[in-house]
This record gives structure tokens, sequence and C-alpha cells, in this order.
């Protein structure tokens, strides 16, 4: 034991132990014992100080071994596996285990925000505590899309997990920067063909998000929205965890990647026509974990993943000025800032849009109405099923209530007057080239070069893919490293603040080569970076798990803000637990109650979740804890006087027994209950520190990087997320 572990668990046996004195890599044990001297369980103390032995035995032994870089990855993986399992054995209550209990599967993408899978594994914990048989699967992002979001059998759509369905999904969230909830969550909008996927069927709800995008007066719109608030908190569609503060890490050759990165993040993404670069013209990669682009078309996408790729290959209407102003300019429609080429009639229904002149697509084609209608025919298609549909319907109709007045004129006639309409139809509908994809049939839009950009054949020239009129064009794919290739789009179009003239003038606008490569896990974008073979970390890879890189890495190479993202633990509001509450025992007994047994589980569920505690030891403090989707605490109408649901499983007892389950009347706390959690984070948290560690040494090793266009060399190393 060297001397700094000594200090440390010296500081661990102590009864005053303190913080300062321990160092910021021990805080997570100082509180943890600190929290359990309260309650005076020896027991626990004993178990944190038995946990921190091994990590320093183990090391020590490594550090006089001679070990390969790749057998410490394998063996660092292989140690997580074995204290997690051998953990999960030893702590997983089984005394609070009744006849009536009932059985659910989490579901957590396994290649995507390893923060996620940490802290699902933490739920897991205290709902098998509460007797709850809750199994856990890892499975792949576009997978969770096929199962939940996009299902393309309509036979599994609000099936449970069992039935090739699903029970919860962990998952991010994000509605963006006008509070719409009826986006996510009207019952018109049902998964496949809207984005309701928790199935949610709320009179009320409904109501709500009806008044809320047909008030145009914002004072009164607003207090709709927190009213929507309130009801969605006590009815519980989603268990929210937490509201993101997000971290983007890039290299010095951005020389304005803090400013950009914290005025430009989702839902403005990626912003890689705002940077200036060093040397000007550069080659810049970006590391996203999650999975491959999916669909490159964006109104077939569900995915914030694609969004990297398509974000800058195509244009719309409008677009948002930042994520700070907010305020909207003039894209493809016509006019100024101040005067802008669309507007609307009386009645508040009529919207009549001017398009700019002269545009062309990456190809050369001229851009016009044509276009415009194309995009919007498509989206009501019921071949395509657009997963936008269901939406479009609501606020625009049908297709025919789109026209073309003149090649440089679109009309739009509302059923209703919609207050979004700027912003979620003219600046959220990328405009599609009708020149191309007219001639691909719907029922192969999903499988055609232009959505995937990857050819049946393999090419060495730059390869068909989707064509847009946004600032960068596509190049090709490379399915060996998994990376979208990219080209900046010289003429660009020109347009009041962020058009290609006003780039340039104030110094951005010179990356001339952009590719996003899909690597799962952040230690392997870690390497990426310190090596040179990547230049942006995207901020879902939740780098404030990475303490030890955030400091050596420097403040002024990263952006953090408080992200319009939502972290969830989503219901299906189908299954016959969970959603309608059918099979509860209260339900059976009088099925008027089943939706209201339903209920009790879901706020069971939600007040077994230690949000805080999660933030605090898995995220250093970086979110805050949720309280209901849709809508965050950077939206317009967040309700402050909403708090989330404490951690109190006592309460949790209570409503399931409302429910029907635990005939008996909850006992006290047991020593589970009071510091299970407790117990679990420290495991995360020891396992991570192990793994680190070893993958620290690992890095050791030249990394590779990757050119734009030409021949692609070997990937640089990669490792799976750690292990939840």
């Amino acid at each position: 034991m060297n001397s700094q572990d000594r200090h440390t668990f010296s500081c661990l046996s102590r009864q005053g132990c303190h913080e300062e004195s321990c160092g910021n890599e021990n805080r997570f044990f100082c509180v943890v014992q600190r929290t359990s001297l309260a309650g005076s369980p020896i027991v626990l103390v004993n178990i944190l100080r038995i946990l921190y032995l091994v990590k320093i035995d183990i090391l020590n032994e490594l550090n006089n071994m001679e070990i390969s870089p790749g057998r410490l990855r394998l063996g660092s993986l292989a140690l997580c596996f074995v204290v997690l399992s051998v953990a999960s054995a030893a702590f997983v209550p089984r005394g609070h285990s009744s006849p009536g209990i009932f059985k659910i599967t989490l579901m957590v993408p396994g290649n995507a925000n390893p923060a996620r899978q940490s802290w699902s594994l933490v739920v897991q914990s205290e709902l098998q505590n509460l007797g709850i048989d809750a199994g856990r699967v890892l499975l792949d992002f576009n997978t969770i899309i096929d199962r939940v979001f996009q299902p393309t059998d309509p036979n599994i759509v609000g099936k449970s997990y069992d039935n090739n369905g699903w029970d919860t999904v962990f998952i991010g969230n994000a509605l963006g920067i006008d509070p719409d909830p009826a986006i996510l969550y009207n019952s018109t909008n049902f998964a496949p063909t809207g984005q309701n996927y928790n199935l949610w069927n709320n009179s009320q709800a409904d109501h709500l998000g009806t008044l809320i995008d047909q008030t145009v007066d914002k004072p009164t719109r607003l207090n709709y929205v927190r009213q929507w608030q309130a009801l969605a908190q006590n009815v519980t569609p989603s268990a929210t965890i937490l509201y993101t503060k997000e971290i983007v890490a890039f290299t010095p050759k951005l020389t304005n990647g803090q400013y950009v990165f914290q005025t430009y993040h989702f839902p403005y993404w990626p912003p890689i026509e705002q940077l200036s670069s060093n040397p000007i013209d550069s080659s810049i990669v970006l590391d996203q974990t999650g999975g491959p682009p999916a669909n490159l078309i964006p109104e077939l996408s569900s995915s914030y993943y694609d969004t990297t790729v398509s974000g800058v290959i195509f244009a719309n209407l409008a677009q948002r000025n930042d994520t700070v102003v907010k305020s909207m300019l003039p894209q493809l429609a016509s006019g100024t800032v101040q005067s802008p080429g669309w507007s609307v009639a009386a009645d508040g229904k009529t919207w009549t849009v001017t398009l700019r002149t002269g545009v062309t697509w990456h190809d050369g084609q001229p851009f016009n109405a044509d276009d415009v209608k194309f995009t919007f025919d498509s989206i009501f298609d019921s071949t395509l099923k657009a997963p936008v549909q269901s939406f479009y319907k609501a606020i625009i109709g049908t297709a025919s209530n789109v026209q073309v007045i003149d090649p440089s004129t679109v009309k739009f006639t509302l059923p209703n007057a919609y207050a979004y309409f700027v912003e979620n139809i003219l600046g959220g509908t990328p405009i599609l080239p009708k020149h191309i994809l007219s001639a691909v049939p719907y029922a192969n839009w999903r499988t055609d070069v232009f959505n995937t950009g990857k050819p049946s054949t393999p090419c060495s020239a730059t390869c068909p893919g989707p064509v847009g009129i946004g600032p960068y064009k596509w190049d090709h794919y490379d399915s060996t490293s998994q990376t979208a290739y990219l080209v900046r789009y010289d003429n660009y179009l020109d347009f009041p603040v962020n058009g290609g003239p006003e780039l340039r003038a104030r110094g951005a606008f010179s990356v001339k080569n952009y590719a996003a490569k899909t690597l799962s896990g952040s230690d392997a974008a870690i390497t990426d970076i310190t090596t040179g073979a990547a230049d942006v970390l995207d901020s879902q890879y939740h780098l404030e798990q990475q303490q030890s890189f955030l400091s050596t890495w420097g403040s002024s190479k990263l952006a953090v803000y408080d992200a319009y993202g939502i972290q969830e633990m989503g219901f299906n509001m189908k299954h016959p637990l969970l959603g309608t509450g059918v099979d509860t025992p209260l339900g059976k007994q009088d099925p008027s109650k089943a939706a209201l047994a339903a209920q009790y589980v879901r706020q069971a569920i939600s007040h077994a979740i230690p949000r805080q505690l999660m933030i605090d030891q898995l995220l250093y403090g970086y979110g805050k804890p949720g309280i209901t989707s849709a809508v965050t605490p950077a939206t317009d109408g967040f309700n402050t006087a909403l708090v989330p649901d404490d951690f109190n499983l006592t309460k949790s007892r209570q409503l399931l027994q409302k429910a029907g389950y635990f005939p008996t009347t909850p006992t006290a706390p047991s020593f589970w209950d009071a510091y299970g959690v407790y117990i679990a984070g420290a495991l995360v948290a020891a396992v991570v520190a192990v793994s680190a560690l070893f993958v620290v040494r690992s890095r050791r090793r030249p990394g590779f990087a990757t050119p734009i266009g030409g021949t692609t060399p070997p990937p640089s190393p990669t490792s799976s997320p750690p292990p939840p």
C-alpha cells in the first residue's frame, strides 16, 4: 500500500472523515461513510474498506507484473464483471419477495451513455429491494428504436418485453427549446407514426396540449404548460430522472470551440459551420457514442445520433439563431430578421412563405417551391409512415393544405392556429430534393442509399448518398471505421446571420472536411482525442464521469452548459401492469380502478429512484433532479412550484400496497432500504475507478488518426462501455 493509499484508508477508518482531507478521488467514499455513520451501520463502513483494499491490492499486484495493454484492458473488464456479479449476489435483497409481486424488464441502450448504464443498475437494485423482479437487458440503440420508437411490426406496438415489445426503457429525450408537449405525449401522436412512444392516452393531457398549441398569447400559453407539467408529474408516464448538464471536449485546433458549443448545442447540432479552425481549411473528426446513423433522411429519424450527419446536410425554411437568443432566421425562406419571408393572415391559420431565389442543391440543381411541397407530401404518405406524421396531421391537417402558389411561394392552410408554426414547422422540417427522391418509391426510402449512405457495392470515389442544401455535403461512409465523411459546401446559401458569406465574414466556416465517427465508450473516445484521432467528443459521452481526464485536459478545451436534454425511465402505457393496470391485484378486483392501480405502481417506481444521489456521486453534480419530461428548467414555462419525487422506499411500499401488492402493513426500512443505494453506488464507483486506472495504462500506446477521404487506416483501439 503506497503512502496515498495509506492516507485514504486511514481517512476512511476515522470517525470524522472529511472530503477535503481525503482528496477528490475519494470523495465518494467519504460521503458514503459520513452518511452511514449517521445511523451507525458499521457493516457498511467495513464493506467500503474491503472494496478499497481489494482495489489497492489488485493494482499493486498488477504494478509488479508485466502485462500487455490488451490484457490489461481485458482484465479490467473481467474484474468489473466479477465485482458486479459477486456484489449483486451478495446485496440484492430477497426478504421482501411476495407471491403477489411482479416482474418487469428494464431496457437500457448498451452502446450509448455509460452513465445511464450505471444509474440503471442502481434503480434495478432499489426495485429488487421493493420485491419487484426487475430484470435488466442491454440492447444496441437501433434495436431499441425498432422495438420502442419505430416498431416496424405493428403487432408488437404496446406489447410487453416478453412479447417482443418493452416494459420500461432508460432513454434520453429532448423536446427542444419550445414547450410543446403534445409532440411527445398527445394521444394522436402514437408511435410508430408519432413520437408518443409511451402510448400515453390521457384526455386531460390532450386538452392541455391543444390549448398550448392553439394559444397565441404567450403568458396564457405558458400557464397551460405549467398545468400540463403538474398533470404529468402526477400521472407519471415517464419517471424523469434528471435534466442534464453536458460537456463537449475539443482540441485547440478549434479556436472558438468553447463559445460555439456553449451557444449552438442541441437542438442546433452539430454547429460545424460555426467553427473557426487553425489552420484554416482543417479536417476534423467528431466522435459520438450510440449507434451509427440509421436514417439520414431527417423525416425518418428518431435518433439524436443521426443529426450529427444530417444536421449539416439539409436546410429548413427557417433556422434557429442559436440556443441562447433563440430567435428564428429565414433560411430557405426569403427576407431578413426584421422582415422574414413568412406572414400569417388575421385568422391565425393561413401562412404564406416566400422562398429565396438562386439557391441550388449540392448537385447544382435549383431549389424551388416544388421541393417544399414534395417534402410535406412525403410526411403525409401512409406508406412511408414517417415518425412525425401524426404530429403534422394534427397541425396541418392534410397534404392538400400545403399549396404551391408559384415557384417561389408556398401557402399553408391550417385547421387551427398553431403558436409554434415558425419554430416547429418552418424551422423543424428539413427540405428534401424532389428531383432525386421522387424517383424512389416511398416503400424503398428507408433502404435507399440516399437514406443509408451505404451503397450496395463498395466505391472508392464519391458515393451516392443524401443531397441537401446545408453547409456540408455528403462524401461517403466507411463501414469498417463506422465513419461518415462530409465536405464543406462552398456555395452554401446567403441568409441573415448564419449564411455562408456571413459565417466567413466573422472567421467561421473554416472546417473543410468533417467526419462523424461512431465509437462506443468514453474511455475509447478519450484515447481518440488525446492521441489526435478525434477533435470533438460529443456530449453524450457524459465526460463528467471522467474527472481525471477533465482536470488534465483543461477547462479551456471544454464547453459546459445546461442542456435541453432529459434522461428518463419511460413506461409502456399499454403494459398490463405499468400502463393499463388490468393485471394488478386492484385492477383484477375492481376493473374501474385498474388505471389508478398502474399509476400507483409508476409512482412507486419513481420514488425508488435516488435522483440526487446519482447526480452527486455518479455524475459529480452535473445535472438537476428531473420532474417531468418534455419541459426542462431551460425551457420557457417551466413550473418552478413542482419538486422532484423524493427517494422514499417506505412511500413506494405504501403506493404498491394501494395497488394491491404487499398486503401486510409496510415494515420499518431494513438495512438495505436505508443504505443499499450507497452500497450499489460504491460498487459502481469502485469498478469505474479500477477500470479507469487500467485504461490509463493501456493508453500509453500510440493511436491512429483517421484522415478525411482516401484510404482509411486501421481504426483506433476501442473498448466496450463499462459493464452496467
